[in-house]
Formats: C-alpha cells, sequence, structure tokens
C-alpha cells in the first residue's frame, strides 16, 4: 500500500494514502479540512491504521483486555441480546472484571491469571458459586467472541480453569420460589377483578407467559378464538435510552400454545370492552402504533397516524392508555401491602408450571408452554417440589411395590 501522504489546500491540510485497487484501477483515501498539518498527519495515520487492519480500530495484540470487553459490549451484546442482558453484562464488567484483570494485554491473557481472578471472588469478596459461575461466564463468553468469528484469539484461557468450590451448609434452605394458590390467590383475583390490572395477572396465571410476553400481547393478532391459542411473538422492553419496544421473546421462544375456556372467556369480553371504550371516548381515546423499528407510539383517536406505523392492540387502561411491564410492578407492591410479602410477579410462572406438575401434565408439555430451551431448566428451576408432588411420588411407589410379588431365595 502506498505511503500516508498529507498536503496542504489553501488554508487547510488533508491527507491521502493509496489502497487496494479495484477492477485493475488505483483507489486512494483522502480527507481534509485538518487545521495544521500535525492534525492532518494524526487523523491519516489513524485511518491507515484502521483500513491496514479491515476496520477494526485496534491492533489485536496490544489491545487491552477492558478495551476489548467495550468492543464486545458494543459489537456484539449490543446487537444480539436484550437490553436487561446488556445492563447485566456491562455491570459485571466494570465492577468485577475490569478492575482485577482490565489492565492486561488481551492476548496475554493467561489460564492463572483468570484463575486467580475467580478465586479471589470467593476468597476476597465472599461471592455465591452462583454469582462466580455467572461473572466467569460473561468472561468466557467474551472471549470466545475473540476466537470466532473476530480471530483474535486461538484459545479460550477460560476454558482451562475451574470455579471454587463453596462449602454446602446442611442447615441453609435452598431458596424456593414463591407459589401463589389458595386463598392467596383467590384474595389476589378479588382484589383487582374489575381493574385494568385483573387480565394481565390471569394472563400470567393461566399460560405462564413472561411479563415482558404479557403486555408484548397483541389481542387483534395474538389470539385466535377458533383454534383457542394464543401466540408469544415478542416481548416489551425499554431500551438503554428507556424508549418502549418490542423485541423477540428470551431465547427467541416463539409459541403458540392452547388456552381453556377461561382465560378465553376474559379475552374475549376485554376485546368487546375496548371496542365500546373507542367509541364512548371517541377523540380523546389513545391508540397505540408500532413503527417499522419496533418502536412504540401512542396518538389521540382522531389523529392520522404516518403511512410506515401499525396499529396494535395491547393491554389497556380504559381509555386506551397502554400497560406495560411497570404497571406489574404496581400490581405486586400492592400484594405485598395485602400480606403477601414473598409474592413476585414471576412467582405466577413458577405457579403455572408446579400446578400443570402436579395435575399431571408432561414435562415437555410444561416445557413448551414456558418457552423453555431444554427440559432441565423446566424441572430445576420452574416446578417446585410441593408436598402434593411428594405425596405423589410416595403414592406410586406403593402402589407399584404392593403389586409386586416377594420372591423367596431358598
Amino acid at each position: 500500500m502506498g505511503e500516508l501522504r498529507t498536503k496542504k489546500r489553501g488554508k487547510s491540510w488533508e491527507y491521502s494514502f493509496e489502497c487496494a485497487r479495484v477492477d485493475g484501477k488505483r483507489k486512494s483515501i483522502s480527507k481534509g479540512g485538518f487545521r495544521t498539518k500535525a492534525d492532518a498527519l494524526a487523523a491519516g495515520t489513524a485511518a491507515k491504521a484502521e483500513y491496514d487492519n479491515a476496520g477494526v480500530v485496534f491492533r489485536p495484540s496490544e489491545i487491552s483486555l477492558a478495551d476489548y470487553l467495550d468492543f464486545w459490549l458494543k459489537t456484539f451484546v449490543k446487537t444480539n441480546c436484550t437490553d436487561n442482558t446488556y445492563d447485566s453484562y456491562a455491570s459485571a464488567i466494570r465492577i468485577h472484571i475490569k478492575p482485577a484483570l482490565g489492565h492486561y494485554k488481551l492476548a496475554s491473557l493467561t489460564p492463572a491469571t483468570i484463575q486467580q481472578w475467580v478465586d479471589s471472588l470467593k476468597n476476597e469478596k465472599g461471592l455465591s458459586a452462583q454469582s462466580m459461575a455467572n461473572f466467569r461466564g460473561v468472561l468466557s463468553g467474551a472471549l470466545k467472541y475473540a476466537i470466532y468469528p473476530c480471530g483474535y484469539l486461538k484459545t479460550n484461557p477460560c476454558s482451562l480453569t475451574r470455579p471454587p468450590k463453596v462449602p454446602v451448609d446442611p442447615h441453609h434452605k435452598m431458596h424456593i420460589e414463591h407459589i401463589c394458590v389458595g386463598d392467596e390467590w383467590e384474595d389476589i383475583r378479588n382484589h383487582f377483578n374489575g381493574t385494568c390490572y385483573y387480565l394481565p395477572l390471569m394472563i400470567c396465571y393461566y399460560t405462564g407467559f413472561r411479563i415482558g410476553e404479557c403486555f408484548g400481547l397483541d389481542l387483534a393478532r395474538d389470539v385466535d378464538f377458533s383454534r383457542h391459542t394464543i401466540t408469544v411473538s415478542r416481548q416489551l422492553q425499554q431500551d438503554l435510552d428507556k424508549k418502549w419496544c418490542y423485541k423477540n421473546p428470551k431465547y427467541d421462544s416463539f409459541r403458540t400454545i392452547k388456552i381453556g375456556a377461561t382465560l378465553e372467556s376474559l379475552l374475549k369480553s376485554e376485546i368487546t370492552v375496548m371496542k365500546m371504550n373507542r367509541l364512548r371516548y371517541g377523540e380523546y381515546y389513545t391508540k397505540t402504533y408500532v413503527d417499522q423499528n419496533n418502536y412504540l407510539h401512542w396518538l389521540p383517536a382522531d389523529q392520522t397516524a404516518p403511512a410506515e406505523y401499525t396499529e396494535v392492540w395491547p393491554l389497556v387502561k380504559e381509555n386506551g392508555e397502554m400497560l406495560n411491564n411497570n404497571s406489574m410492578k404496581y400490581c405486586v407492591r400492592i400484594i405485598k401491602r395485602m400480606g403477601y410479602v414473598d409474592f413476585r410477579a414471576h412467582c405466577l410462572r413458577h405457579t403455572h408450571g408446579t400446578i400443570l406438575a402436579e395435575s399431571g401434565a408432561s414435562p415437555k408439555a410444561i416445557m413448551e408452554r414456558l418457552g423453555h430451551k431444554n427440559i432441565k431448566t423446566t424441572m430445576e428451576r420452574y416446578i417446585t417440589n410441593t408436598e402434593l408432588l411428594q405425596n405423589q411420588a410416595v403414592d406410586l411407589f406403593e402402589a407399584a411395590t404392593s403389586t409386586t410379588k416377594k420372591i423367596v431365595y431358598r
């Protein structure tokens, strides 16, 4: 390639350098408008280095781990993960990874260096086994990206490390997700019945949907009364600028599941009420639209929406104002004030899975309703081993062994 050149044009300076030929013709890259020759030379040097590295603005052999992690967050995580995931990864990097390892060169990281850091998470910070696994997993994922597709590393030094063992306290009770049944669920239902928050609670209880999936529903498109199904095709989330938008469901768990008569009746009633409220409120009714980039917009009913907007029918208040994930947070605060301090919105999802298991549903059916990638997640995290399930296991064993013939040895 040609050498970097600088040239004065009038009162300003420009840089230029020759690049690869295209169709046999010589090509060059140039930029002007710099106040001094030194400014042009500095900018040209940076531009030529980026060009020589096929668009990468750094030399992989020289970049620090801290700068590489910033690059990974920007180019991979922000593009391919949800904003919540981005926030959690960025937090882990800022608080736990950069302070200990960020000053090392990416190319010089060794398993021993990483193992010392992992051990320090236990010995110095006293973190739980799960937290240590999470932070090590973030670093390992970033280094895998450095191998492929980037080609900055040949091996992942994290793969040769292991999390330290954490002694098991026999008196420590493992956290079991709260299950909302019986009088508690009846009290909650009765308290919110007749309000706009009733349907979201019932949807989560009767489907096991994630909160974002519930508020991502479009009642005009996602409910099929002829087939008795409801479809998860998106989730409602806020981006890093706190703007509401639709994103793919977690783990791309698009799915269509069957619904029963109770929820179907509620959904039919809601759609009817929404149509009546549109007429009653007239120009004061708020309509919800989604643009081509999946961002949401709200306009008065008498205002014409731009051609690129598509109207959706989400869960709404009486005047058409859209409910969102924060609406469920409000419900949770009220429920805790009612005395149910262990209640979380996510426990309705666990409740749905556990009730299905207690009623004899197959694990695969439960997995598909909840939208999990594998059966292990369903069985380990979303089906609580209730007393009923334990009694069922004993009863089944007793029934099986009571009919077994005794073997007599001679």
